[in-house]
């Protein structure tokens, strides 16, 4: 079964060539890696290009750099470009491991087609340490915790291409700037759509440094995370 994984970039020159490395050293046998940039000012783009001249399963494309601090719409894109079953996500500063993929999609496989989204556990690395993974088993379960914080490791979450072809992954950063993956999830659960979770690192490591998007986001003044939550606590919940 063969697999996509995205990609999405934004000035990560430090980071992106072992980003892409350790997405196209993967022991998986049938995969591609989609580098899509967000119209980078450093070197990200030219680091991808010399990378993907010794890897020919390296498809490099660019996107709008409309929303600020937001990947959606490199990874929109990503997902459109895709020929894989399913579609991974690495941000551009962090890694995966070897068997990372193969992990994923071994617990994948054993629901015979059932499981539509799936996330791992991470392994925290840079300014934290030790890992890190959500527990939950029914929708209703993931429901209750999505009205209280976000239950999932974003770059983590897999889905199945059928999932985007049928719409269900648009986004709408333009209202929820960088948190607009939490609105996603919650929609995915209005949908009935569970996101399975390993309950384990399955092998990905994400980083925590200065700079990055999920530390940015958390210093935004506009609390976008409570506006989801209101949102659909009165969806769910109404009084």
């Amino acid at each position: 079964m063969k697999v996509s994984i995205i990609v999405p970039c934004y000035n990560a020159e430090k980071w992106i060539e072992e980003a892409l490395l350790s997405a196209l050293n993967q022991d998986y046998e049938s995969f591609e890696v989609i580098f899509v940039d967000n119209e980078s000012t450093d070197k990200s783009q030219r680091i991808a290009k010399n990378v993907g001249e010794k890897y020919p399963n390296l498809i490099l494309a660019s996107a709008k750099n409309i929303y600020k601090r937001c990947w959606d719409e490199p990874r929109q894109e990503g997902f459109r470009l895709a020929t894989g079953e399913y579609l991974f996500t690495l941000a551009a500063d962090d890694s995966y491991e070897a068997n990372y993929v193969s992990n994923c999609m071994s617990f994948i496989s054993a629901g015979n087609g059932k499981i539509k989204a799936f996330q791992s556990g991470i392994r925290n690395i840079g300014m934290k340490a030790g890992d890190s993974s959500q527990f939950y088993k029914t929708i209703q379960q993931f429901k209750d915790l999505c009205l209280a914080r976000c239950p999932v490791s974003s770059p983590t979450v897999v889905y199945s291409k059928e999932l985007f072809t049928s719409g269900l992954l648009e986004t709408y950063p333009d209202k929820y700037s960088g948190a607009a993956d939490y609105d996603l999830y919650c929609r995915l659960a209005d949908n009935n759509i569970f996101i399975y979770p390993a309950g384990r690192c399955l092998g990905y490591n994400y980083r925590w440094h200065p700079g990055q998007a999920t530390w940015e986001m958390h210093r935004d003044p506009n609390d976008y995370e409570k506006s989801i939550q209101d949102y659909w606590r009165n969806r769910w919940n109404p009084v």
